[in-house]
């Protein structure tokens, strides 16, 4: 079990270079239309064994609905691999960001590397920044918009 020293998403930890994400430290992470098509996915498959859904979950579905980013599935797919394509770093390939960065990035959508910044401390020093935030304003462009649908 972390400490509350070993959680700060806001930080990089020294020791590994990681977000200080406590118990959550490498796990995947997923972005607002990733959750929202899971969920999708679990409504179906509850619909074909006759299980109702449960109010908690009709609510994260709604807030989903209401706030994903992107409303494209495929672009919703293949938006966090586009961000987290690797490159080549010191002679082998690596992410541009860490997991959870990516999520955040397609979360927030930033239009500049220095709001970027703001929200996400951790990519205060990332060389790739202003090519990750240039890479998803298409998406904002085409897929933003906060609302019903």
């Amino acid at each position: 079990m972390s400490s509350i020293r070993d959680i700060d998403a806001a930080q990089v930890d020294q020791k590994d270079g990681k977000i200080m994400l406590g118990d959550w430290k490498g796990r995947e992470s997923f972005h607002i239309s990733e959750v929202d098509t899971i969920l999708q996915r679990l409504q179906t498959q509850r619909a074909k064994v006759g299980r109702p859904v449960p109010d908690d979950m009709k609510k994260a579905m709604h807030y989903c609905k209401r706030f994903k980013p992107l409303r494209n599935e495929s672009s919703a797919g293949k938006a966090k691999e586009q961000v987290l394509r690797r490159v080549e770093i010191n002679g082998s390939l690596q992410p541009r960001c860490h997991d959870f960065e990516a999520s955040q990035l397609l979360n927030l959508m930033p239009s500049t590397a220095e709001e970027a910044k703001t929200l996400i401390p951790t990519l205060e020093n990332n060389p790739y920044l202003e090519a990750l935030v240039k890479e998803i304003q298409p998406m904002r462009d085409f897929d933003r918009g906060i609302g019903y649908h």
